[in-house]
């Protein structure tokens, strides 16, 4: 069994301020410590219920987070910036199953910590007419590739908006957000052992149906004009106003594609 990992920072435990997430701050060293220790209970999990391969995604900013020293040597990981993929890049139809590791809630959501969806000038994203954050996106990517995503983990609010997006699908929460940058911190001795659980559990068990988002395209309503114009210079955007850009495709992933272009030109707006 071959099982792709994609691990972001924001949900991973003991994080729960944004200088913890920023390699520019004093508190980014510990929560490399808890990401990989998040990491390596997710890739004991893989082991117990029989995983041969593991890919790693480092999937958080810069994406040089997670180090390939130490790790096992049926486990490559995915690091860096430049792949159409982005958080899924490495990503292809071989998989058994996807993992989702220290995860966050999408833009807009309530007492999550450090809620957002791709970016911080990002106020909404779509699917068709469904908001989806970060998780949503990347399950329809794993979806395009036939591939179930069997497992989660990040805050409650997290693993609310898992549940709803992938019926079925194995969460673990690893704090209960207060507001944005606050929370009560579960103990990562704790959750080290309930994401190993749950992994085990979630790749020895009847996995959830793949996502399917087929043709539908994607809407972004940023936060401001600026970022609009930017988004506008692909040229697979089409303009809906000011501040929301649509972007369509054959399929989930060329739209995929093409909105983390988008995006990229977003963030380079003047």
């Amino acid at each position: 069994m071959k099982v792709f990992i994609s691990i972001d920072m924001e949900g991973i435990s003991g994080v729960c301020v944004e200088e913890q997430t920023d390699r520019g701050h004093a508190t980014y060293a510990g929560a490399v410590d808890f990401m990989r220790a998040d990491l390596d209970a997710a890739l004991a999990g893989c082991f117990e219920a029989g995983a041969s391969e593991v890919v790693v995604r480092d999937a958080h900013d810069f994406m040089t987070n997670v180090e390939a020293g130490g790790l096992p040597a049926n486990v490559s990981l995915v690091g860096g910036r430049g792949g159409a993929l982005d958080m899924m890049e490495g990503l292809d139809a071989s998989f058994a199953a996807v993992l989702f590791v220290g995860y966050h809630a999408k833009a807009g959501t309530e007492a999550a910590v450090l809620d957002h969806t791709f970016c911080g000038f990002v106020a909404h994203a779509f699917v068709g007419d469904l908001e989806l954050g970060e998780l949503g996106f990347n399950a329809g990517v794993a979806g395009h590739f036939g591939v179930p995503v069997a497992f989660a983990s990040g805050d409650d609010k997290l693993a609310l908006e898992a549940a709803a997006c992938v019926p079925g699908i194995t969460t673990v929460i690893t704090k209960d957000g207060i507001a944005r940058n606050s929370a009560r911190l579960l103990s990562p001795e704790l959750t080290g052992g309930l994401i190993r659980a749950g992994v085990t559990h979630a790749l020895s068990s009847p996995m959830p149906a793949p996502v399917d988002f087929g043709g539908k395209p994607i809407r972004l309503v940023f936060g401001s004009t600026r970022h609009g114009d930017g988004a506008s210079q692909c040229s697979a955007v089409r303009r809906i106003d000011g501040r929301t850009v649509e972007i369509a495709g054959p399929d989930f992933v060329s739209a995929y594609r093409d909105c983390m272009a988008a995006l990229n030109l977003a963030g380079h707006a003047t």
